[in-house]
């Protein structure tokens, strides 16, 4: 196949066209600052998806950084506007791909605290929740040309580099791993390795609409901190105060670290997708090749 992928410079993109180019596929990154094998913004056209099988729009600005007003305006008008000029190109192209995989987050649902979340679960409030469903919005438009698409709600993507779990590793080995506020809320996780296979299992199936992107073992936070630090061999004593999160981290912190999000990834398990990396500590343990 001939597949776009945007957002290629990142941790999700970069990995993906990595394995698809492995696997025999022609892949058109694009990038705000593209380099060889990749094209900028201004080329993703109606002539550009004429010659493709499918698109995976990955791109938006990262959310790491305490959210000022004009962080907010940055990390929405990237996901946005990049959602635009791809769905737009797809629609007016005389051929267009046959597959739209928008990247979308487990943001969504909000912050729902035991509830069990699959995707007929209704959107939740918030910055990132309104953001998830303008975002998903956007690309619905490539559906007046039968373009199949899927919204993929990327949970906690876990990665040796980049992500989240590297700042987590730094905390963890200075022993300032422990639970952050009470330790109770719920993370949603999954490898960077099976995030890549899910997004084959995506592109080679007939799935539309929206897939949640996670391991079918969320873990509490407090009960993540006590693997990860097991597996770096760090002890697990010092928790870090909410008062103190906000106070440091703002909007961001309590959103990204306190928030409670429980998914279930219903739609991936039934359409027969098998996750290698669905244990925590083995995930971190081959992440970490400890």
């Amino acid at each position: 196949m001939r597949i776009v992928v945007t957002g290629v410079s990142g941790l999700i993109g970069s990995a993906l066209a990595t394995e698809l180019g492995i696997q025999g596929h022609e892949v058109i990154g694009v990038s705000r600052s593209p380099s060889a094998g990749s094209v900028g913004w201004e080329e993703v056209t109606a002539t550009l998806m004429n010659d493709v099988d499918a698109v995976v729009n990955l791109a938006g600005e990262t959310i790491a950084g305490r959210w000022t007003s004009q962080k907010k305006r940055r990390i929405t008008r990237s996901r946005l506007e990049a959602a635009e000029s791809v769905s737009n190109a797809i629609r007016d192209s005389d051929r267009p791909p046959s597959v739209l995989i928008q990247a979308s987050a487990s943001g969504y649902y909000g912050s729902r605290g035991n509830e069990v979340l699959d995707e007929r679960s209704s959107p939740g409030s918030g910055f990132l929740a309104d953001l998830c469903r303008e975002w998903e919005a956007t690309a619905e438009t490539v559906r007046t040309v039968n373009t199949r698409l899927v919204l993929a709600r990327f949970s906690v993507v876990l990665a040796a580099e980049g992500g989240a779990l590297a700042p987590l590793k730094t905390l963890t080995s200075v022993g300032l791993g422990g639970p952050l506020g009470r330790g109770r809320q719920w993370w949603s996780w999954i490898s960077l390795h099976d995030t890549v296979r899910s997004l084959f299992h995506l592109l080679e199936t007939d799935i539309s609409g929206p897939v949640n992107v996670s391991s079918e073992t969320p873990v509490q936070q407090r009960d993540f901190s006590k693997t990860l630090s097991k597996v770096l061999r760090r002890p697990c004593l010092v928790p870090t105060p909410e008062i103190a999160l906000k106070a440091v981290l703002g909007e961001m912190g309590q959103t990204l670290l306190l928030d409670s999000t429980r998914l279930r990834p219903s739609v991936l398990t039934t359409s027969g997708f098998k996750f290698e990396e669905g244990d925590l500590e083995s995930a971190l343990r081959r992440i970490f090749n400890t």
